[in-house]
Order: structure tokens, then sequence, then C-alpha cells
């Protein structure tokens, strides 16, 4: 069977340690990615069904999300060193069992979550039946975030080919995130209030399908590359993984280190920019919720194509380290120019074709806010998504220069190390969110549809949607200064794993 493998993997060989895979099949594994950030989407809304259904007030329904992010880091080393244990076969290899394992509990267990708690009498049995399945929904999301990290070092470690896994991903990601944000706000005026549980039934129904799709594709895109001649280098006992390892990966590995840094202020921001906090930006500050939806399908598609040629000339010509660099000091300055844009300007004169500004006009051109605006956030969203969607190809250059160094693949307990750290830092984002709104008065239920205008609110909003973003590039620059896997440094990592792949035919 090893010959078998070996005889088919060659196909997909070229000189000097690289391997590839066919364009469709980076395309369709991005699927994966897809479903995560779907199944992600809905912990980003839970606050309002936490404070409607299972009866938590605003601060402990945005604590909830801090507790549930922190218990997430938690399992992740713990599957992160299982998923390394396991040694695939003919069957089965890493990526696909953490596909199977991730898709499955999310979409069980979120079924239960969102379309079962609110049927149970009213009482203690909701909150206990909610945060035991949460529990289980997060181990399972933890599989998920895994089969990516691990079926990139498994599909390419072409560098051209990563550059393209970034692009493929943000491409899905955003677009998706664009079309739900659209789905939230019809769904938030066909029933009245995010708080609805008909809101909930159908926008789990929504994400359950597409999610459930990606994953589908993903499996069959993945299937000829996960097999150990990607993801493994010895197979002597001296090459076996120990739970000690984490410690050794964490204190050695400079690279991993300041992805850490990097990836959690930016992953902090952007968890505070709840639901909450853009009902307030749309439906208050503008005074028209459904505009955010348009609003951000527009800005996403000309920022994709920003972020697009971003990665496909800066990744490739400068390397994924100078296209992080270049992203933030971007985000630095148009984040400081959107946030004078929405204090000095009106922010009810926004204005779309087929939608009505915030007093209630029809759409007659473009006012001076709309267009300002516009061109900030879609060159600054341009720029945000290069700092973002280079992220796990940078982390598979990663698992390169550990198993160079180490002289074995740890992709589960990389990719789990990287997230536990990630997680144990920006998971306290919503909970900074519900102080926020419980500073300025918003004690026991979240601004709705119905809560006037206020400048506080405004602050806040701007603060949780701009500022921390802002702050959080500041802390990539500074990271970058130590990050040493530049394109020559990387051809010296794959010519290694090379020859130690070699040494051990």
């Amino acid at each position: 069977m090893e010959t078998n493998n070996l005889g088919k993997s060659q196909k997909y060989m070229k000189e000097g340690g690289i391997h590839f895979a066919p364009l469709w099949r980076i395309i369709g594994f991005s699927g994966a990615n897809m479903a995560g950030n779907l199944y992600m989407g809905l912990t980003m809304i839970m606050s309002f069904y936490l404070n409607g259904y299972v009866g938590m007030a605003v601060i402990l329904a945005s604590s909830f999300s801090t507790i549930t992010r922190l218990w997430d880091g938690i399992t992740d080393p713990i599957v992160g060193f299982f998923v390394d244990k396991f040694k695939g076969n003919k069957y089965i290899g890493k990526t696909r069992l953490c596909l199977i394992m991730g898709g499955s509990l999310l979409l069980f267990n979120s079924f239960l979550m969102f379309n079962v708690t609110d049927r149970l009498p009213a009482g203690p049995i909701r909150p206990v039946f909610f945060i035991f399945f949460t529990a289980i929904y997060y181990i399972g999301y933890t599989f998920l975030n895994v089969s990516n990290h691990v079926g990139y070092v498994c599909l390419t470690n072409d560098p051209a080919q990563r550059n393209i896994l970034s692009i493929t991903g943000t491409i899905f990601v955003r677009v998706m995130r664009a079309v739900m944000q659209m789905v939230t706000a019809a769904l938030a005026v066909k029933y009245g209030s995010i708080r609805s549980a008909l809101f909930f039934h159908e926008y789990w129904g929504i994400v359950a399908i597409i999610a459930t799709i990606g994953i589908v594709i993903s499996y069959i895109c993945i299937m000829p590359k996960d097999i150990p001649e990607f993801s493994v280098i010895k197979t002597n006992k001296s090459s076996k993984v120990k739970f000690r390892d984490y410690l050794d990966i964490l204190k050695h590995n400079r690279p991993l280190q300041m992805m850490i840094v990097a990836r959690a202020t930016d992953q902090f921001s952007n968890t505070c920019k709840t639901s909450a906090i853009t009902l307030v930006l749309y439906g208050i500050v503008v005074a028209n919720y459904k505009l955010s939806g348009g609003w951000t399908l527009y800005t996403t598609i000309v920022g994709l194509v920003m972020m697009t040629f971003g990665i496909g000339a800066i990744g490739t010509k400068l390397g994924l380290k100078k296209a992080m660099q270049i992203g933030s000091w971007g985000v630095i300055f148009l984040d400081t120019v959107a946030i004078l844009i929405w204090i000095f300007m009106d922010p009810k004169t926004l204005c779309l074709p087929g939608y009505v500004n915030g007093y209630g006009q029809a759409f007659n051109g473009f006012s001076a806010f709309t267009i300002c605006l516009f061109i900030v956030t879609v060159i600054g969203g341009g720029f945000q998504m290069i700092t973002s969607s280079i992220v796990n190809p940078m982390i598979a250059d990663v698992n390169d220069y550990e198993a160079a160094r180490s002289g074995k693949y740890k992709a589960g307990m990389i990719a789990t190390l990287f997230s536990f750290m990630d997680k144990l830092i920006s998971s306290f984002g919503p909970t900074f969110v519900g102080i926020g709104f419980a500073i300025i008065g918003f004690k026991h239920a979240f601004p709705d549809l119905n809560t006037s205008y206020s400048t506080s609110l405004l602050a806040i909003a701007l603060i949780f949607n701009y500022g921390l973003e802002l702050v959080g590039a500041i802390f990539n620059i500074i990271a970058m200064k130590f990050y040493e896997l530049t394109p020559e440094k990387m051809k010296e990592v794959k010519e290694t794993i090379y020859e130690m792949r070699k040494l051990n035919e």
C-alpha cells in the first residue's frame, strides 16, 4: 500500500521537494474555511439568543462568548495532539477525519442549541441544555479549524499556490459573510427583531445547508493529497509526537510566536465587531438597518479585487511577510480616516440604489458621505483582507519551518497551539463590548432598532468597529519585524525537508 501511495503521489511532485495540487482542488478545499466561518457567525449573534431565550443579561450574555472561546481554546491542544497521533490509513487521512468530526458535531449541536432551547420550559433547564451542547459544539469547531491547517500543509507547499489558497479562501469567506449580513438584515426586518426565535430557526437552516455543502466539497478535493507522503517526514520511533512537544514548539518556534501576536490582536478586534455593533452603526446611527446588507455586499466585492491584487502581486513578488506589513499600514491610515468621516459628516445620508436613506428619502444620487465612506471602506477593507487572508498560508510556512527544525510534521499541534493562544486573547472581545454597552446604560438589554440615537452609542460603535482594528494593525507591524520566514528562508526550509525525506525513504 505504501508503494501504491508513493506512486500516486509522484504526479503531484516537482523538483526540490515542491508538491502541488490542481487549481480546482485548491478552490474547492476553501469550502471548509467558509463552513467554519459560517458556524462562527452563529456565535456572533448568539448573545441576542442568550439574552432573549436562555435568560442572560447583557454582560453575562457577552461574557458567555468569552467563556466559550476559552473552552474552545482549552480543547484545541487536546484535539491537535489527537490528530497528530492519528496515522491515517487507505480509507481516511488526518484532514478528512477532522472534516467528518467537525462537520457532524457542528451540525448536530447547533441544531439543538438554536432550534430546541427556546422550545423548552422557561427556567434553569434552558441554560443548562444550551451550555452543555455549546461545549460540544466548540469541540466540533476545533476539528473543523484543524482540518484547514492540516489540509493546507498536505495540499501544496508551492509558494505560488499558497498565495492562491489565500485568495480563494478569502473570496469564499468574505462573499458569504456579506451575503449572510444581507440575510441577517432581511430576517431581522421580516420577524421584527433579531431576538425572534423564528429568526434563529431560519438563519440556522441557511447556515447548516451552505456549510454542509462546503465541507463535502472540501472532502472530495483533499482526498488524493490527504496521505502520509505529504504530511510525514519520518516513520521511526524518534518521530513520534509527544504532548510535551507543545512546550518545545512554543519556546523555540519564533515565527509561530510572532504569528500568535499578530493574529490574536487582529482576532480580538474582529470578535468585538458583534452584530450589536453593526446594528448600532446602521440601524441607529444611519437609521436604516437594511442598508447594512447592501453596503457590505457592495464594499466586499470591490475590496476582494483589492485583496486579490494585493496577495497576487505583493505576496508572490515580495513574500507573505511584506504583504502583511503593507496591509497593516493601509489599515492604520484608512481606519483613522473612516473614524473622521463618521464623526464630521452626516451618516443618515448614506444611500444606495434600491434603498432609502436614514431620512426615509429614496435614492437620488450618491451623497458626499456615501462616496467618501465607500472609497475608504473598499480600499481599507482590501488592506484588511490582505492581513487576515495570508494567515493560513503563513501558518503553513510555520509548519514547514517546524518540520525542518525538529524533523517532525506537527500540523495539528501547530494549528491548535496557534488557535489556543489566539482564542485566549481574542475571547475577551465580546465581554468588552458588553461592558462598553453597560457603561453607557445598556445593562439589561442590547440596543435594538427602536433605540434612539446618542453620541455615546456612536462612540462605542466607532471604537469597536474601527479603533481596535487599528491597534491590531500596529501589533502586526511590530510582530513582523521579528518574523524571519522570508521567501529566501522558505526555499532553504523546503530543501531541508526534501533531503530529510530522501534519507528516510
